[in-house]
């Protein structure tokens, strides 16, 4: 499964990364300021439940746009980081969200965070949904990478909401796990199709494909996250 962690300029990204794996890679280069900045990635990975979650963060610099676009192909889901102390990144914000969400399926799923309410004077979730027009129904959680706040929790709600979008095909799935044709007659594909599907599932780690037996089998061990 993959995830996205998006968001302006030092929003958080990096360090929300490696708050779930301190082992993550990051490609940075100091800047003039004596900085660091993300010029190419952040590639950090956490389990939660069966599932292996791969957590890919993005540049926030908006030069980096092919980069971004890069990283952000495939993608299961998106977490969007808003600096709360910092409302004249929302502008830069907003384009960079706008670009990502082009690259993926309109419905794909996004958390949004709050970041940096350990700061005096940050910015409230509801502040942050109205100065920026997200929808009412958005997920906004506040968070903290410095003090851990819903940072287990956020990614926990991702991750449900992306297995609840899988829940039927996976039903159907554990149904025709000898029988492939029978799947693709199921789904009304062809076998180039499935042959994609399948793939697919299986780099998102949701199956296990035998090649010489031609058959797969659903993952044990995936369920809902509380």
């Amino acid at each position: 499964m993959k995830i996205v962690v998006s968001g302006p300029l030092q929003s958080g990204k990096s360090s929300y990364i490696k708050a779930l794996d301190q082992n993550a890679l990051n490609v940075e280069a100091k800047g003039k300021d004596e900085k660091f900045y993300t010029v190419g990635m952040d590639l950090g990975s956490v389990k939660l439940n069966g599932f292996e979650c791969f957590l890919f963060g993005t540049p926030g610099l908006l030069r980096f746009s092919i980069m971004r676009s890069i990283v952000t192909q495939g993608g299961d889901g998106i977490i969007f980081i808003f600096d709360a102390i910092a409302p004249e990144k929302d502008d830069s914000a907003i384009m960079i969200l706008n670009s990502v969400r082009k690259l993926l399926p309109s419905n794909i799923p996004v958390v949004f965070l709050a970041n940096k309410q350990d700061v005096e004077g940050a910015r409230s979730p509801e502040v942050i949904r109205q100065q920026n027009y997200l929808p009412e129904n958005s997920k906004i959680f506040p968070t903290s990478t410095k003090t851990g706040l819903n940072i287990k929790e956020s990614i926990t709600h991702l991750v449900n909401v992306i297995y609840d979008d899988y829940s039927s095909l996976l039903q159907i799935l554990k149904t025709y796990e000898t029988d492939i044709q029978g799947l693709g007659e199921e789904l009304n594909k062809d076998r180039a199709e499935m042959r994609d599907l399948l793939n697919n599932l299986e780099i998102k780690r949701f199956i296990e494909v035998d090649r010489v037996k031609k058959t797969y089998k659903v993952r044990s061990g995936l369920k809902h996250l509380v």
